[in-house]
């Protein structure tokens, strides 16, 4: 990899929660006002504004270490966005240099190495970090009004509104355990989640957020948001390691990450697809430098995938509350589109593996889906079967692939012979899903 800067161009951005400690907007220079409301002036960005309000409802004196995360967090939300991956010199990797105050950067500092190691897996960017002090501390915590209630919690789970994160909810409270459900509350994605949420067997408080980056720079931002699962992680750590806090002593508390094992790893579908189209936001790969970084820094919270070892059609299958499930599995949403029209299409790659999982459990399929609600009309639509026709491409080759090799393009697998073996296998599995349903429509 260059050294930052070397033979490429570097947008620098400059975080302060004080206007008056901002620079003025420059060639190559954002300044950001990090929880603000609104741009301090053309040329400048905000973000974190609903989200420090958000974290002051928990009610309770929040992780220093994990107020800092979540600064370091909105930083990185700020870059992705703001920046424009066609701005980079191959339009696609860009070199981003930022300048982060936080409350103990000293903590923090030996982690940055790491850190940066996991963005750049993450987003294939180039990242460049210095944290200064005299970043901003986290406001008293509100005692009155609506309090995100803390208490009876003692583990905390992703809830994106997906069936993963829905099942993982269902499978935790039939285990005994009561998860304070962590989300990204996005237009139109919160509405989805309440419902899911009010449909669970048990009242579960919920943390939900939103970083709401607002551009001044008078261009279009990256909607592509690669590092977005950094944000929904902070999320997470900061709400656990503040529960850890309310403990005497005890383990570290549980993150949990649901998320199936095909969809996790992510192996391209075809060979255009490795970089653009594969995501790694919950490879396992990227998860465990993530829980690396927690690590050094002291933060008391354990990542856990409890679904890496199987496949979407498995947890239907297998889930242990399958007459909850049964009522609220047809409202999660899946849909890789579903931000566009807040219908799910039905024919993206992850609508396909969402309909190939209800096929492999004998589930039938109440979901509504749109305009792709007919795979077979969508195969004879040239400009709308672009996944379809990788995921019919990957299931054809599926027999004929080396397994270890396909899936080692989406990251590195462990070196246990082991673990490697099991993260290929439910991957074989996930695939063969997808080809028994696309063969029950007679696409194969």
């Amino acid at each position: 990899m260059a050294r930052v800067g070397e033979l490429q161009s570097v947008t620098t951005l400059i975080f302060h929660h004080e206007i008056h400690r901002l620079p003025p907007p420059s060639s190559g220079v954002i300044p950001v006002l990090m929880y603000g409301t609104r741009p301090p002036g053309r040329g400048t960005c905000c973000i974190g504004g609903p989200v420090r309000a958000e974290v002051r409802r928990l009610g309770a004196p929040v992780s220093r270490a994990g107020f800092d995360l979540l600064t370091i967090a909105m930083a990185i939300t700020a870059a992705d966005t703001f920046v424009d991956k066609a701005e980079a010199d191959d339009g696609w990797a860009r070199v981003l240099r930022l300048s982060i105050p936080i409350a103990d950067p000293d903590l923090w500092n030996p982690a940055v190495p790491l850190l940066q190691k996991a963005l750049h897996f993450l987003s294939g960017d180039i990242w460049d970090i210095t944290l200064l002090p005299d970043g901003p501390r986290q406001l008293p915590s509100q005692r009155r009004g609506n309090i995100t209630v803390m208490a009876g919690h003692d583990c905390v789970s992703l809830f994106s509104g997906g069936m993963d994160s829905g099942i993982g909810a269902l499978d935790l409270i039939a285990l005994g355990r009561r998860p304070l459900l962590i989300s990204h509350s996005y237009r139109g994605d919160s509405e989805k989640q309440i419902l899911i949420r009010n449909q669970l067997p048990v009242n579960l408080s919920r943390f939900a957020a939103v970083a709401h980056p607002i551009s001044g720079l008078g261009t279009q931002s990256d909607v592509q948001m690669r590092t977005r699962s950094f944000n929904f992680l902070a999320y997470g750590t900061l709400v656990g390691a503040t529960l850890a806090q309310l403990r005497v002593a005890g383990p570290p508390v549980d993150l949990f990450v649901p998320e199936n094992g095909l969809i996790a790893l992510n192996p391209p579908m075809t060979r255009r697809r490795i970089g653009a189209l594969s995501t790694r936001t919950t490879h396992p790969h990227f998860l465990g430098l993530f829980q690396k970084v927690l690590s050094i820094v002291g933060l008391p919270v354990k990542v856990v995938n409890p679904y890496a070892l199987k496949t979407k059609g498995e947890m239907l299958n297998e889930c242990l509350d399958r007459a909850s499930l049964s009522q609220l599995v047809s409202d999660t949403v899946s849909c890789g589109k579903w931000k566009r029209a807040h219908v799910q299409c039905g024919k993206c790659v992850p609508c396909i593996i969402r309909r190939a999982s209800f096929h492999a459990a004998g589930m039938t399929d109440d979901t509504e889906y749109g305009k792709g609600q007919d795979l077979s009309s969508v195969m004879n639509d040239g400009k709308a079967r672009d996944d379809l026709m990788a995921m019919i491409l990957a299931s054809r080759g599926l027999p004929h692939v080396d397994a270890a090799r396909w899936i080692l393009q989406a990251g590195p697998l462990p070196y246990g012979r082991q673990a490697r073996d099991d993260l290929i296998a439910v991957a074989t599995r996930g695939m063969k899903e997808v080809q028994k349903y696309l063969a029950s429509l007679n696409l194969l």
